[in-house]
């Protein structure tokens, strides 16, 4: 795969988030430097904030670094425009709390085939924890790949764009149908510094997802990954229990 081929847009989906996202793109400022403009790209998609961001972005006169503001019906819905709207073959998302680390550069020429998913390991800024190395089917069921260690081919999602009813986690949603189709390939790479402290995700649960869960494995893996999916719960508790026991 040539170069051009690897050019990426880093999706940054906010609202009211002028307050958080200068660390953020000061990090890709710092780790992509001279590829910004060139073979990275930021596209901040807002919603319709009024809370300064749009004055901000444009304001760092940064190549390669833009922003566009509307309304939308929550992240996803805003992850979904973005992706609509942006020319590159490779799109990856960073919530405006995150950074990117260092080696996320390292990635990009790892990035070989559009009918790939790549995904590598994230930071956890609560205890600095990787998160959380190669992933199956059996391991999507108990926990996710966090999306921000994905490299996405733009036309998959284009192809399969984000389910606005998830409003947690339809990108876990998306993981699920997406692995049952294409190949997944785990880059030994840490991508970014995830901010696990705040957000949305972490003060209510997605329960749409969770009621319809089981049935999107079972659709995507059959009738065992059915039973798997339902009993994860229960056996999550069971193990969560005898670690704090050993403990």
């Amino acid at each position: 795969m040539t170069a051009l081929n690897r050019k990426i847009t880093i999706v940054i989906p906010t609202f009211q988030a002028v307050n958080l996202i200068e660390e953020c793109i000061q990090s890709i400022r710092n780790v992509a430097a001279n590829e910004l403009g060139d073979s990275v790209f930021v596209r901040v998609q807002d919603g319709c904030s009024g809370d300064g961001i749009i004055e901000y972005i444009e304001g760092l006169s940064t190549p390669g670094i833009s922003i566009t503001s509307g309304r939308d019906y929550g992240i996803y819905d805003a992850m979904n425009k973005a992706v609509q709207q942006i020319d590159t073959p490779w799109v990856f998302f960073l919530g405006a709390d995150d950074k990117l680390a260092p080696t996320f550069m390292k990635a990009l020429p790892l990035l070989e085939s559009t009918s790939t998913i790549y995904y590598g390991n994230v930071e956890y800024t609560s205890n600095q924890r990787i998160y959380d190395g190669e992933f199956t089917p059996l391991k999507l069921v108990y926990r996710n790949i966090c999306h921000q260690a994905v490299f996405y081919p733009t036309a998959l999602l284009l192809a399969h764009p984000y389910d606005k009813k998830y409003a947690i986690n339809s990108d876990w949603a998306t993981n699920i149908k997406l692995m049952s189709k294409y190949p997944f390939h785990f880059l030994d790479h840490l991508i970014a510094i995830y901010n696990n402290q705040d957000g949305v995700s972490r003060r209510q649960a997605d329960e749409v997802f969770n009621a319809e869960k089981n049935k999107l494995f079972q659709e995507a893996f059959g009738q065992r990954f059915y039973l798997l999916s339902a009993t994860a719960p229960l056996l999550t508790k069971i193990y969560h229990f005898i670690i704090r026991f050993k403990r």
